[in-house]
């Protein structure tokens, strides 16, 4: 079966609209019925159900996703879902370099299994839903009519209602163990967390991981439909992002803080991945990060 691949950016420009590292629509919206089929994505998804139900299927597994339920879906997961005529609710969908805060990115970079599974499928108190459908909610109202305070508002939102859901699938899921140790591919994520600025090569992480590189490569497939290295390079990738668009950092100092030889192979690099420069990537994500 042919798995579509839906990005922000081919969203934004289907609407001839600038793109943003963020979309968030109603569940009664017409949008939500590219979702009925089975995709990945290049973002992250959280949906809020306020009322109704939902049939969602993520990877190998499938939830009736009731009302005051969450569900986030991380990026490359398969996934799709149908709502029902009752459904109400918000979808917000953002992007990994939105993540400046070391805790979030602790938190959702490696994907272990055992947060995978916390919070494809939240379920909770009323009270706490309450609290997070309230930042959905202004996100919503907020989105519906943009200014570049507007959408600075929004990221952080949307870290707050992260970092709130985050908190309380913990607390409810007390007791699930840390990903097992043949739980390769959290590993190689957590891996690249701590060696991408120096480690750019498949054969350190499946030495590391004691496996081969067919191996690591097939668990990669298996996962995001992605090889090893154009994972380690989509790491390398967000971070460039991050410090072209927040650090104020000149292309000198990012090529020497991410462990390139010079600032001609960090411009090589960028350009073999995205067909522009770094000084045009700039420039490209700054009308999505800051107006």
């Amino acid at each position: 079966m042919e798995i579509a691949n839906y990005t922000l950016k081919e969203y934004f420009d289907q609407k001839k609209s600038p793109c943003l590292s963020f979309n968030v629509y109603s569940l009664k919206d017409l949008a939500v019925k590219k979702d009925e089929k089975l995709h990945r994505s290049d973002y992250f998804q959280v949906i809020l159900l306020q009322e109704g139900e939902i049939s969602q299927h993520i990877e190998h597994e499938n939830f009736q996703l009731l009302s005051n339920q969450i569900s986030v879906v991380f990026p490359h997961q398969i996934n799709a879902f149908e709502s029902d005529e009752n459904v109400n609710g918000i979808v917000v969908q953002f992007d990994e370099v939105l993540f400046c805060s070391d805790l979030l990115k602790n938190e959702l970079i490696s994907y272990s299994n055992d947060l995978i599974n916390k919070l494809n499928h939240v379920v909770l108190e009323g009270d706490t839903f309450s609290k997070i459908n309230h930042y959905a909610v202004q996100i919503l109202d907020l989105f519906k009519n943009l200014s570049p305070i507007k959408k600075e508002q929004i990221r952080f939102y949307i870290k707050i209602m992260l970092l709130e859901i985050i908190e309380a699938a913990h607390q409810n899921y007390k007791g699930f163990q840390a990903p097992d140790q043949l739980d390769y591919f959290a590993r190689f994520k957590t891996l690249i967390e701590a060696n991408y600025k120096s480690k750019r090569t498949v054969t350190y992480y499946k030495d590391e991981l004691q496996i081969t590189s067919k191996k690591l490569n097939e668990i990669c497939k298996s996962k995001t439909g992605n090889t090893a290295l154009t994972i380690i390079h989509e790491r390398i990738l967000t971070e460039i992002k991050r410090l072209l668009i927040f650090s104020g950092k000149n292309h000198k100092e990012i090529a020497y803080e991410l462990g390139f030889d010079s600032p001609s192979a960090l411009n090589k690099f960028v350009y073999a991945k995205l067909k522009e420069t770094p000084s045009e990537l700039k420039e490209s994500l700054s009308q999505i990060y800051k107006y």
